[in-house]
C-alpha cells in the first residue's frame, strides 16, 4: 500500500505498529476474516493511528512553543520591572537624605528589592510553567467553587478577610472564563502571571510618583508611601502562590 507523502510513517510511532500487529493477530486467528484482507486492515489501522499521533504530536509541540514563547516573554517583562525598580531604589536613596524620610526610603529600598528577584523567582519556576500541558481546567468545578465563593464573600463581615476573599472570587472567576475559552493549567497559569506583571508596572510608577511628592516635601507621609506599596506586595504575593505547585484552579 503506497504511503501519501503528508502520512507519517507508522514505524515512527510502535503503539500504531503494534496496536496494527495485534488486529493482524486477531484477525487471523479468529477466522472472521482471511489473511489476504486482514493484512491490508492492519496496515490501514497502522497508517490512521499514526496519521493521528502525528496530528496530536504537531499540535503539542506548537503549543508547546508558545508556551515557552509566553514564558520568554514573562521573564522579559520581570526582567524589565526590576530594571524599573533598581532605578526607583536609586532614586529614593537619592532624594530621601532627611531623617523623618528615612523610614520611608526603607520600606521603598525593601519593596523594590522584592521586585529585582522577580526574574531569578519566574526563571527557577520554568518548569512548573512548562507542566500541565492537555490538562484542561475543570470549568464545572470552577463554576461550582465561584458560586460557593461568592456566597461566603456576602456572608463575611470581617473586612480583611472580606478584602482577601474577594480577591479570591475574581481570580476564580477568570480562572473560569479560562477553562470556558479551552485553555490548559499553563494558558490560565501564565495569563494570571502576565496580568500581575502589568499590575505591577502601574504599581511601580504610581509608587515613583509618591516617592517625588514625598521628596518634594517638608515632612515623609508614611501612610500615603505604603498605600503605594501595598498593591505590589499583594501583587508579588500573589505571583509568589502562583508559581507555587498548586493547581492554576485553586490560585
Amino acid at each position: 500500500m503506497p504511503r501519501p507523502a503528508s502520512w507519517p510513517n507508522p514505524l515512527d510511532y510502535p503503539l500504531a505498529v503494534a496496536a496494527a500487529g495485534l488486529l493482524l493477530v486477531a484477525l487471523s486467528q479468529s477466522g472472521l476474516l482471511p489473511l489476504g484482507l486482514a493484512l491490508p486492515l492492519a496496515i490501514a489501522v497502522a497508517f490512521a493511528l499514526a496519521f493521528w499521533r502525528g496530528t496530536a504530536g504537531r499540535a503539542e509541540a506548537l503549543r508547546d512553543r508558545r508556551v515557552a514563547a509566553a514564558i520568554d516573554a514573562a521573564l522579559l517583562r520581570g526582567q524589565q520591572l526590576a530594571n524599573q525598580a533598581q532605578a526607583l531604589a536609586e532614586e529614593a536613596l537619592a532624594r530621601f537624605q532627611a531623617e523623618d524620610h528615612l523610614e520611608q526610603l526603607g520600606e521603598v529600598q525593601l519593596c523594590c528589592q522584592r521586585l529585582q528577584a522577580l526574574p531569578q523567582r519566574i526563571a527557577e519556576r520554568r518548569p512548573l510553567l512548562e507542566s500541565g500541558g492537555g490538562v484542561l481546567l475543570p470549568a464545572e468545578q470552577l463554576a461550582e467553587r465561584v458560586q460557593r465563593e461568592e456566597q461566603a464573600l456576602q456572608r463575611e463581615r470581617n473586612d480583611s478577610l472580606r478584602r482577601e476573599r474577594r480577591r479570591l472570587v475574581e481570580q476564580l472567576r477568570r480562572n473560569l472564563q479560562a477553562a470556558q475559552l479551552g485553555m490548559d493549567e499553563r494558558d490560565a497559569r501564565l495569563l494570571a502571571l502576565s496580568t500581575r506583571l502589568e499590575r505591577i508596572d502601574g504599581g511601580l510608577r504610581q509608587l515613583q510618583g509618591q516617592v517625588q511628592r514625598q521628596w518634594s516635601s517638608q515632612e515623609g507621609d508614611a501612610a500615603a508611601l505604603r498605600q503605594a506599596i501595598s498593591p505590589l506586595d499583594e501583587a508579588l504575593d500573589q505571583i509568589e502562590r502562583l508559581l507555587d505547585l498548586g493547581h492554576a484552579g485553586e490560585r
